[in-house]
């Protein structure tokens, strides 16, 4: 079995499991000291609602029967608050294929209280554990520790089973929970010949590599260990793809198998060979060569459209209103793309390889493209690990021009690709020219104007138009037609501020080509007396008022998806009798390397005054160096959007 070819996407299944403690570091199972059990409080973390004392894993290969890999892990865990309990639900992920299989065994368990002064030791029986499968291939042992309460220690104990000999199971150090001690240690006979793989932040405390003897035999061992200690917890931040892509972890890639007496035999395989394999798949590349079931439609749609860019975009539509998307991601066929047709209904891949599949049969040099979401991770550039995988999208020439399609959202125009397939680069199954391809995002853009008039008691009356494109359109579009028209108008009646909306009407509803217009009243009541001084904010509730960067420093990049395009426009009308004693000045902040730009401009001509906000992100991804700068952007953003214009009663001369 090749490593290209198996199981390294376990963790997409996985309960973060953690790693270990500082003072725990040679902890034994059920060796609980009085400082683990007498803990309030991590001080590191006084937010944490639990951590991980201590995690230790050790793999070994046996050779006994067949080779296999055996896969020990203990693992104790200190609930801090109530919010915690739910770090005493174990769910161990293992992996079946045709006879190959792997096994949870050698379960044991126990939570330690201290009550009344006593240590009181509950075990985990195994009645309380039960197997639950989750595809055709994944499925996972449960339990959940008993009589767990604010203060418990939770010592667990199993060994994983695996026929599975030449894949290695990622080690996760790090884990939404702070993690003490982590370590993990594996024997690796010199026939595997593997590449260590690290990710994340945090740095190893300790990684060792020494030979161990093995008797007679002609195989040696080499013992491998990798610690960390003091290990923050992994927390959502805003703007990100996924926190898997920054976590700290080790994976292991099989480069190569140097079996005694037999030459060399590489596992890591490359894209020329993947993509013939995946072109003679069943549920892959066979499926394309299948056009009966379509062939009347695309008889049609070619009698219709003349233009080349005219039938692709036909055929697109085609599909889109044809097939409604199950919601499940992969790159593989659920069944046969003929029974998916006929039921109008399928899986990512069954969607978007039949689209692949009808623009082939038009003559169009179409071939499907490998996507790892956003939520799965980024894809390695290294080696072909097809299992990385869980998407895939189609790619068309038109005119020397590449299109990337994606048929699954009914609501989406020609040529966007959903945000959830926007993860740098997909690989293009194309035999003799497979490559990586980007996955280039469309705008989001917003573009709101405002004719408001005041009177001299203070009241306001105006209309106000949003335009809203690319990804902000496609949000809004699906939110009305999940809600209704009745319920989504409803939503957006409401009050900003002092400022009230009225109901709202919509236009280019249905013509998803162009912006989808929102038109509504906007008022706010005055004192009913005549006012010496009147306040006006900008941008009438529009403008930002908190930052979404919070943190001091940031070490993951900033995802915004897409390129970013927001523009207000207030125009007031100032009512006879005043003028201006006070408004926000003009500024114009850029971030370097023409990342982003912040215009501000506010205009008078009589007793008119016009008010113009744009913020421009040019580029999707900012780096951990460049926070400081976004920081400061949006602070300043929000600054000068809270200043107010004051209107003062003229004096009479």
């Amino acid at each position: 079995m090749k490593a290209t070819s198996t199981l390294m996407c376990w963790l997409t299944l996985c309960i973060a499991f953690a790693t270990t403690s500082a003072f725990a570091q040679d902890a034994k199972f059920g060796k609980i000291s009085d400082e683990e059990l007498r803990m309030t409080q991590y001080p590191q973390d006084t937010a944490a609602d639990a951590i991980v004392l201590s995690d230790i894993g050790y793999s070994r290969f046996s050779f006994a029967h067949k080779t296999q890999v055996f896969t020990e892990r203990h693992i104790r865990i200190k609930i801090l608050k109530k919010s915690g309990y739910d770090w005493a639900d174990f769910a161990v992920p293992y992996y079946m294929k045709g006879a190959d299989k792997e096994k949870v065994v050698n379960v044991r368990g126990f939570t330690y209280n201290l009550e009344n002064g006593q240590v009181q030791k509950y075990k985990l029986e195994a009645k309380s554990m039960f197997d639950e499968q989750h595809n055709e291939n994944w499925y996972s042992k449960k339990f959940t520790m008993p009589n767990v309460k604010v203060g418990s220690v939770i010592d667990v104990e199993y060994t994983i089973i695996s026929d599975f000999a030449y894949n290695l199971r990622e080690w996760e150090f790090q884990t939404t929970i702070p993690t003490l001690w982590s370590e993990y240690r594996a024997e690796i006979p010199d026939i595997f010949n593997y590449k260590f793989l690290m990710q994340g932040y945090h740095p190893l405390y300790n990684s060792d590599k020494s030979n161990k003897a093995t008797g007679s035999t002609q195989i040696i061992n080499y013992a491998y260990t990798w610690a960390m200690k003091d290990i923050p917890a992994l927390r959502e931040e805003s703007y990100i793809t996924t926190m898997k892509d920054f976590q700290a972890k080790i994976e292991f890639e099989l480069q190569q198998v140097r079996l005694p007496g037999q030459a060399p035999q590489t596992m890591t395989g490359n894209w020329d060979d993947v993509t013939r394999d995946l072109l003679l798949s069943e549920r892959f590349g066979e499926q394309l060569n299948r056009s009966g079931y379509y062939k009347n439609e695309l008889a049609l749609l070619t009698a219709q459209h003349k233009t080349k860019e005219e039938l692709v975009q036909a055929i697109y539509n085609h599909v889109k209103d044809r097939m409604t998307w199950n919601g499940k991601y992969h790159y593989l066929a659920t069944n046969t793309l003929r029974k998916a047709y006929d039921t109008r209904t399928g899986s990512a891949a069954d969607i978007n390889l039949m689209l692949v599949a009808m623009l082939q049969e038009a003559s169009f040099d179409a071939n499907p493209v490998l996507v790892s979401t956003r939520s799965n991770g980024r894809p390695p550039k290294g080696s072909p690990l097809i299992n990385k995988f869980n998407y895939v999208l189609a790619h068309v020439v038109v005119d020397g021009k590449e299109i990337l399609l994606d048929a699954t959202e009914p609501l989406m125009p020609f040529g966007m690709l959903p945000v959830r397939a926007l993860n740098d680069e997909g690989h293009l199954i194309k035999r003799k020219e497979n490559r990586w391809v980007a996955l280039k995002p469309a705008n989001y853009s917003q573009f709101i104007t405002t004719d408001v008039t005041f009177s001299p008691t203070g009241e306001l009356l105006g209309k106000t138009t949003e335009s809203a494109g690319g990804y902000y359109a496609l949000s809004l579009r699906k939110t009305l037609a999940e809600e209704g028209e009745d319920k989504f108008a409803e939503r957006l009646t409401r009050e900003i501020g002092n400022y009230k909306l009225g109901k709202p009407s919509f236009g280019n509803t249905e013509k998803i080509s162009e912006p989808f217009q929102i038109n509504y009243d906007i008022s706010s009541g005055g004192t009913g007396q005549l006012a010496d001084i009147i306040y006006l904010s900008p941008l009438l509730g529009h403008g930002k008022k908190q930052s979404p960067f919070k943190l001091n420093e940031r070490q993951y990049p900033v995802d915004f998806a897409s390129p970013i395009d927001e523009t207000i426009i207030t125009k007031f009308t100032i009512p006879a009798g005043y003028v201006i004693d006070e408004a926000p000045k003009g500024s114009v902040i850029s971030l370097p390397e023409n990342g982003g730009r912040f215009t501000f401009i506010v205009q008078q001509d009589g007793n008119m005054l016009q008010v113009m906000s744009r913020i421009s992100i040019n580029k999707p991804v900012f780096y951990a160096p460049e926070y400081t700068f976004l920081k400061e952007f949006y602070n300043q953003i929000i600054a000068k959007h809270a200043e107010q214009i004051v209107l003062k009663k003229a004096t009479a001369n």
